[in-house]
């Protein structure tokens, strides 16, 4: 053999066997990484997933309706007789007490009135006494036939009409004194002068409004509920929101007439603390005493809307379904589960009903 073409020999036999020993190389790595591949991943179809528990997901439902602060009373006093104003004693924005006088009326012809029915009336009492003494006398006389029995009927008679005539007089004087009561427009209850509607030397009649009285103590709530809110209110905890700041609220009555339209319901709450002064527009949130779950951990299965919860397995954890009767999609809905349940939170949305697990810890 020549020399040429032995180095070539050699040439080519150092190359096969580089080229070996990198192929066996290779193939070892490739085990090595394999091996250490499937250590990491769980095997047979288990997916990773994360969980909390159900406690840490749950929320208690908050609904919110538009309402107003009403007062009870809001009154347009008026005249109930004809006389001129003397006084004015309010303005408006101020704050009165029940009793207290607003408006004196001039009461001079009222109380003369009254003046004139007494003297009248101490006429007639002169009178009405003559006549039962004629009477007691004519009754006696009758005995020894001295007078007539059509005389003592006469006088029986006198006697009964004068004493008709005293009891009109009697109500004629308590009717001057109701006039010159009324002379004094009051407070009929405490509350804040809204308007006052007259001054004074001006002359009212009756039925002339006066002033404008609102009712600042007696306070409620109306609101507009959805029907489908109703019967949450029996077993819930309202609030008036009004300035960011909450009023403890309780459920005096339900109007029973329904708006075909909105669907509502009007309803009055009561304040249980403090309260709000008339008029006030904020909002009622109805505080429903139940858990739900947020609508992005429920999941559709066999077009059942629920959540997977993690059930420990002696060999391997696994995914169960829990169906949400009454759940909407894209919606919370209400859950009754113990409150230490595991909910899976990722990995959910590839898991099915009874799949092997691997949980992962943050």
């Amino acid at each position: 053999m020549n020399r040429p073409l032995l180095s070539l020999s050699l040439f080519c036999l150092s190359l096969f066997s580089n080229v070996w020993s990198h192929s066996i190389w290779a193939q070892e790595l490739d085990s090595t990484t394999q091996e250490s591949y499937n250590k990491d991943v769980p095997q047979n179809n288990t997916i990773s997933v994360t969980v909390k528990a159900l406690s840490e997901l749950v929320f208690e439902p908050i609904k919110k309706v538009p309402a107003r602060a009403v007062s009870l009373q809001n009154s347009i006093l008026s005249a109930q007789i004809s006389a001129l104003i003397s006084d004015v004693t309010v303005q408006t924005g101020d704050a009165v007490e029940r009793g207290q006088v607003l408006i004196h009326l001039e009461c001079t012809d009222y109380e003369l009135n009254k003046q004139r029915i007494l003297a009248e009336k101490k006429a007639l009492d002169a009178d009405y006494q003559f006549a039962q003494y004629q009477y007691q006398r004519s009754t006696k006389l009758l005995k020894s036939k001295s007078v007539s029995q059509e005389l003592q009927h006469r006088q029986a008679s006198q006697v009964s009409h004068l004493a008709a005539q005293r009891q009109a007089l009697q109500i004629k004087i308590r009717q001057a004194e109701k006039d010159i009561s009324r002379c004094q427009i009051k407070a009929p209850f405490a509350g804040v002068i809204i308007q006052r509607l007259v001054h004074q030397g001006e002359y009212v009649a009756p039925h002339s409004p006066m002033i404008q009285l609102l009712d600042t103590h007696n306070v409620e709530v109306e609101v507009q509920v959805p029907i489908a809110l109703i019967n949450d209110l029996d077993h819930s905890t309202p609030y008036f929101i009004y300035r960011q700041k909450p009023y403890p609220l309780s459920l005096r009555a339900i109007i029973p007439n329904i708006e075909t339209r909105a669907r509502h319901q009007r309803v009055r709450l009561s304040f249980t603390a403090k309260k709000t002064l008339p008029d006030a527009y904020g909002m009622v949130e109805i505080h429903l005493h139940q858990r739900e779950i947020p609508a992005n951990y429920i999941v559709q299965r066999n077009k059942q809307q629920g959540i997977f919860l993690l059930k420990k397995e002696p060999q391997q954890p696994i995914a169960r379904f829990y169906e949400l009767k009454h759940a909407l999609a894209g919606r919370s809905a209400v859950i009754d589960l113990p409150m230490d349940s595991l909910v899976i939170v990722s990995g959910r949305q590839a898991l099915s009903d009874g799949q092997p697990v691997h949980i992962e810890t943050d």
